[in-house]
């Protein structure tokens, strides 16, 4: 039974028109460029009050996946992703957030 696993994997005994290691590695460059432009996309997105995580991954995997449709997730992620948002500055001195000393030394324990 094992034999026909292995029966698409065998030729006639030509050799491969392309080193199957090349092939490997053309694949992962692909997948670490697709995961950086997804990065970027998740990044821009999140600055843009957009769905971030569909973006990313909408455009990441379509474009390890297609190639084409990728680059047209792409396009269409420029043209929808609309105005940057201003930042809201959060105020992190809350009187609440710890105690003092002062509170320290009046505390018993």
């Amino acid at each position: 039974m094992i034999q026909f696993a292995h029966l698409p994997l065998q030729t006639d005994g030509a050799e491969p028109l392309i080193d199957p290691t090349i092939l490997l590695a053309i694949g992962v460059v692909f997948l670490l460029i697709s995961i950086g432009i997804g990065y970027w996309v998740y990044k821009d997105a999140s600055k843009r009050e957009n769905n971030e995580l569909v973006w990313a991954f909408g455009v990441t995997g379509l474009l390890f996946l297609t190639g084409i449709f990728g680059i047209v997730a792409l396009v269409a992620y420029f043209i929808f992703r609309g105005e940057k948002t201003a930042s809201v500055e959060t105020d992190t001195t809350d009187e609440d957030w710890g105690a003092t000393q002062s509170d320290a030394d009046e505390t018993d324990w």
